[in-house]
Formats: structure tokens, sequence, C-alpha cells
């Protein structure tokens, strides 16, 4: 099953228990064919899918923003970094490293394989 598509997040681990981005948040993951992009609260990020869905370094825009944003930009970062599985179906996501789901996500509808990021 192809990634391509949006996906916008819907929990990442945080402290051990799956939780909602913070309120005015939007975390989201861009597939297209073997590149993945997306936004991770503050920042927007880019990088190569090395192998389905382990990522290559990411290039990520600097800016900055409240504490609390750029804490959980950082953990979001940090899981997307460690990833080493996933388990899809047509519209759900789950990233997995270490053998624990740490981020869920859903595809946003009429996405697929078209770039809104590039």
């Amino acid at each position: 099953m192809s990634l391509d598509g949006l996906w916008v997040v819907e929990a990442l681990a945080v402290g051990g228990e799956l939780v909602p981005p913070l309120r005015g948040t939007e975390l989201t993951l861009e597939f297209l064919e073997d590149r993945v992009s997306g936004s991770a609260g503050v920042n927007r990020f880019m990088g190569v899918v090395t192998k389905d869905p382990m990522f290559g370094p990411l290039a990520i825009t600097l800016m900055a923003g409240s504490e609390d944003h750029m804490s959980q930009e950082r953990i979001y970062l940090d899981h997307l970094s460690s990833v080493d599985s996933c388990e899809a179906d047509t519209d759900d996501l789950r990233l997995i490293a270490e053998g624990l789901v740490v981020v869920v996500a859903l595809k946003h509808p009429g996405t697929d394989g078209v770039s809104k990021t590039s």
C-alpha cells in the first residue's frame, strides 16, 4: 500500500501515552514517492523516506514558538527519527518505534499522491 498523500496527526506519544496535538497546532506528514514533508507544529520539515516509513535526515525550518509548542515539536521530530515500522490501512497510519505506537495519523481526504507542500 502506498502512503502517498497528506496525513494529519491525531495523537503522539508523550510520557508513555498517546495524546492529541496541542490546540492551535497541526502536525502533518505528506508522502510523495520517496519524499516526506510536513508540519511539526511551528516549523516545516522535509526529507527522504529511506525504507517505508523510516526517514533519512530531515531538513527543518528554524522558526521559534512558545515553549509548549517547541517541546511538542521536539517530541514529534524525535519520534519521526526513531520510527522503525508502520501499520497502515486506507485512512489510518500508525508509526512504531521499538514496538510502541508513537504517532497516529489520519489520511486527509482527496490527497493521494498530490503534493500540497512543494
